[in-house]
């Protein structure tokens, strides 16, 4: 997780140990938050080429990006298009995607859908999006935001509408199990295997 801007491209060998690619772990990075696209978009597109440098022994493959504002996205692809089918706009507590999505389709851009966001914040609409589902590239998972940050996956008010997306989602979507405290992730991905076994789904 690439968080903030400075701070990571400074990172060194103790954030980024070069022996990380022997883990036989697969990567996807999430790009900053703090890029700042509306007073310098071109010191954002390079900081976005930067981190990718510093990154690119992972071999990660895609970049989840918090939306810009109308306009960005197509200079970013102006100056990089060879990350169109990399970057995948996520939504964010600031707001879904609907004001981006004519942008979004129009670029042929990829989605990381952020399910504790979506529930948090009233955002269900978001799945009625056209041609939502088909560009779900990521799933970020987890019970909602509280007052400690990501909540465990037994907060999530309705499973069934994880379910629900589950069912929907292209069969390469990466479902990642957004929670930052080891013993609520575990927790969390215990039930979410027992809820993927009571619904049919395979899992490895």
């Amino acid at each position: 997780m690439l968080l903030e801007t400075q701070g990571c491209l400074d990172y060194d060998e103790r954030d980024l140990p070069s022996d990380l690619p022997e883990l036989g772990l697969t990567y996807h990075a999430h790009l900053p938050v703090d890029l700042r696209w509306e007073t310098d978009a071109e010191a954002a597109i390079a900081a976005i080429s930067a981190l990718e440098q510093k990154i690119a022994f992972l071999c990660p493959h895609g970049y989840v990006l918090h939306p810009p504002s109308p306009g960005n996205l197509s200079q970013l692809l102006q100056c990089r298009p060879d990350l169109s089918s990399r970057v995948c706009l996520e939504n964010t507590r600031q707001g879904d995607l609907h004001e981006l999505w004519d942008e979004i389709t129009a670029l042929d851009l990829c989605v990381c859908l952020d399910v504790g966001h979506m529930v948090s914040y009233g955002q269900d609409g978001i799945l009625r999006l056209p041609g939502f589902f088909e560009r779900v590239r990521f799933l970020h998972v987890y019970g909602g935001e509280s007052e400690r940050g990501h909540a465990g996956l037994d907060l999530l008010p309705d499973p069934e509408v994880l379910r629900g997306i589950l069912r929907r989602v292209r069969g390469d979507c990466v479902l990642v199990v957004e929670i930052f405290r080891l013993n609520e992730f575990e927790r969390s991905l215990a039930l979410l295997k027992s809820w993927l076994l009571r619904w049919g789904m395979n899992h490895d």
